[in-house]
């Protein structure tokens, strides 16, 4: 066997960033608590325990100094398996043998294949976990033999052949999304500098482009053989042992490492913020009604974003009235306070707010505003108070200095034009209409895109948009429909030209001039993400360059059905029967099938709500009552109405044979079950228990007695 455990996110496109928050918040002991903040606390112990960070640690000393790279290397040299990050998997990990320093391992691999002069010198994932991670000649071993491993892969390149120290059964692979987990090893192989990953996913080693000192980094990742052996029976011990291997010695002092790592650099294009993820940005999920795309996409929304964070994602529905308008934006009339009714942008409600402020001396309100409009238009604000104020002041030039005059000039041209003008005043609470930019979920999502890429968090912003072929999809998304076409750092590859109306609205929410905002782009840290199901009556098709611009999920008619497996509803009044839904499910859509009906409107697992076919109570048995309501009105509605609309009468030929209205054919069902159906049907579903009655059954399936009735 073969247990891992590993994380999902070290968050390495801000990694240098956050270790040295951690390191710090570690040596200070002020880690944010659970409470406080349940993800930040979550984030940081995870780094803590990856990175070595305590509070007595040269790791965390090192990180708050800003000394990232060598704790990172550091990591890349020590880390292994078994390791203390919980009690399960270090015990799991014990059991199976496992005696494994990953990255060091996949790096002397790398650079044997590289010195061996291969010019298939690289590796990818999936050869990083089957011929390192589930290899017992590599996982199971201190003493590996790297050219009989390398010979192995080349074997398996030329005919996907495995030698026979490779666990191939899934069920002796232990590992909890292991593709991710790999993956982020490798990103932090990237991340410090000793490995290029090529476009295909594979990696390289990267010595001939590494400095002298990176070099030298590299030969001592290569040439370290340690390797932890726990000490201590108590856990907490055995903890604390690995924490002292891991460690970096206190011989390596700050002064020795003060040199910035020079591998990252500003972030200049707002657009680009580096941020990483194995999902697709523009993505599609279709298949046949109840297969769980929206499913899918909430699970997938969780491992994206992670828990609670709300703020993060927008979910729209589009229906064919859905317009550009409701989608990106519009000008709309609004409630808005009378005070505000020639004030357009933040900052100008900001000046009028100080202007109109009654408790402010004139002279308060110039040397507030004085910074505001040093850059541009300081000669102005003397006017600018004349229209509020009779009062006077003293005014200073750019440079800070005292200014000559006395600034009555200015005033007093304020003061004479004074009563041509609209003056703002503070509100009354009087409430008028006004048209404003009203956002629509892309564009709200893409300020908070915008936002957080001028920060050192980067992080992911979704939008789900819900059957997204029931609107005109040309129409809903115009220009923005030309900033799907991402390019390889998965930023807009073509920008637009911005509106007047969103210009302005960019520059109030995100700052600067509107003219700031002339062409957009699409971020980076954007996700689009959209379910659809072509065979719906009334949905609009899309063109080939619509669709070119999408990563497309083709959800299997019976993909996601594992928890239908096993669960049993008893139908039917006069003949009692107990049947397995999945299996009735697959039998029906086997004679929609033969009758040439597409796959697309046939049945999914969850055709029937999954809150009435997965009991609550965990067992097998499915609630009758609700299950037979769900039946009649979905199912059967769904297959006389639409699916098998003209296949009734051969779909129907059981006891319901003859029947050309829904009505009888539900009543037929209520008595009959699956007696109802083909023949064929029939024969495919495996009826568990079969009993005739004469008589009628109560609420729960039981049957009247005498005296009941």
């Amino acid at each position: 066997m073969y247990h891992y455990l590993f994380t999902n996110d070290l968050r390495i496109s801000h990694l240098k960033d956050s270790l040295v928050e951690a390191g710090a918040c570690f040596m200070n002991d002020s880690v944010p608590s659970a409470n406080e903040d349940k993800n930040a606390n979550n984030n940081m112990n995870t780094l803590g325990f990856y990175f070595n960070l305590t509070k007595s640690s040269q790791c965390a000393v090192l990180c708050a100094n800003n000394n990232v790279r060598t704790v990172v290397l550091n990591f890349i040299k020590k880390f292994q398996f078994p390791n203390p990050r919980t009690k399960e998997s270090f015990e799991s990990a014990i059991a199976d043998g496992i005696q494994l320093a990953p990255m060091r391992i996949i790096l002397r691999l790398l650079y044997m294949m590289k010195i061996q002069g291969l010019s298939d010198a690289y590796l990818t994932k999936e050869e990083i976990a089957d011929f390192i991670f589930f290899n017992s000649a590599v996982a199971k071993t201190n003493q590996v033999d790297y050219l009989t491993i390398i010979k192995q892969i080349e074997e398996y390149r030329k005919n996907s052949s495995f030698p026979s120290t490779v666990e191939k059964n899934e069920d002796n692979r232990q590992w909890k999304q292991e593709t991710r987990q790999v993956r982020e090893m490798v990103k932090v192989l990237t991340w410090s500098g000793c490995v290029k990953e090529d476009n295909d996913g594979s990696i390289r080693l990267e010595s001939d482009s590494l400095t002298s000192s990176n070099k030298a980094d590299l030969y001592d990742i290569l040439t370290y053989e340690d390797f932890w052996t726990p000490e201590g029976e108590a856990f907490n011990d055995i903890k604390l042992s690995y924490q002292k291997y891991m460690d970096i010695d206190d011989e390596v002092t700050n002064d020795d490492l003060s040199e910035e790592d020079d591998s990252y650099v500003e972030r200049e294009d707002p657009f680009k913020t580096g941020y990483e993820s194995s999902f697709s940005r523009n993505r599609i999920l279709f298949g046949a009604p109840g297969t769980g795309k929206s499913f899918t996409i909430n699970s997938d929304r969780l491992e994206l974003l992670g828990e609670g964070n709300e703020e993060d994602y927008e979910r729209v529905t589009f229906h064919p009235d859905y317009s550009y308008a409701n989608f990106v934006g519009t000008y709309k009339p609004v409630m808005v306070d009378d005070s505000a009714e020639i004030i357009s942008l933040a900052s100008e409600k900001e000046v009028l707010a100080i202007l109109t402020d009654e408790t402010k001396s004139a002279q308060e309100k110039y040397d507030l505003l004085y910074d505001r409009f040093k850059g541009d238009g300081l000669t102005r604000l003397p006017l600018l108070l004349g229209l509020y104020t009779d009062e006077s002041f003293k005014t200073r030039k750019a440079d800070g200095s005292d200014a000559a005059g006395d600034n009555s000039v200015e005033r007093n041209h304020g003061r004479a034009i004074r009563p041509y003008v609209n003056l703002s005043k503070p509100s009354k609470g009087k409430k008028d209409i006004a048209y404003e930019y009203v956002p629509g979920p892309f564009m709200r999502i893409y300020v908070k895109a915008l936002k957080n890429s001028r920060t050192d968090n980067i992080k992911p912003f979704l939008l789900i948009i819900e059957e997204i072929n029931r609107a005109n999809v040309a129409a809903v998304f115009g220009d923005i429909f030309q900033l799907l076409d991402r390019g390889n750092d998965f930023v807009s590859e073509y920008p637009i030209q911005a509106t007047e109306d969103i210009k302005k609205y960019l520059a109030k929410e995100l700052g600067g001039n509107p003219d700031d905002y002339n062409k957009i782009k699409i971020p980076d840290n954007i996700f689009i993400w959209a379910t659809m199901n072509s065979a719906d009556q009334g949905v609009f098709p899309m063109d080939t360059a619509f669709k070119r611009r999408w990563d497309f999920t083709y959800l299997g008619i019976d993909d996601n059905d594992e928890q239908l497996r096993g669960k049993y509803v008893t139908i039917g009044s006069k003949e009692q029967q107990r049947i397995e839904w999945n299996e009735l499910r697959k039998a029906i859509n086997e004679f929609l099938a033969e009758s040439k009906i597409n796959e697309d409107k046939q049945l999914g697992p969850y055709f029937i709500s999954k809150s009435i076919v997965i009991p609550k109570d965990g067992g097998t048995e499915i609630d009758s009552k609700k299950f037979c309501d769900a039946f009649k009105n979905k199912v059967l509605m769904y297959l006389f109405d639409d699916a098998a609309k003209q296949k009734c009468p051969s779909l129907f030929e059981g006891s319901a044979k003859g029947q050309t209205r829904y009505s009888k054919i539900c009543e037929a069902f209520d008595e009959q079950g699956i007696g109802i159906f083909n023949g064929s049907i029939q024969t495919l579903v495996q009826i568990q228990d079969l009993v005739t009655n004469e008589y009628q059954l109560d609420e729960n399936g039981n049957p009247f007695t005498d005296s009941e009735e």
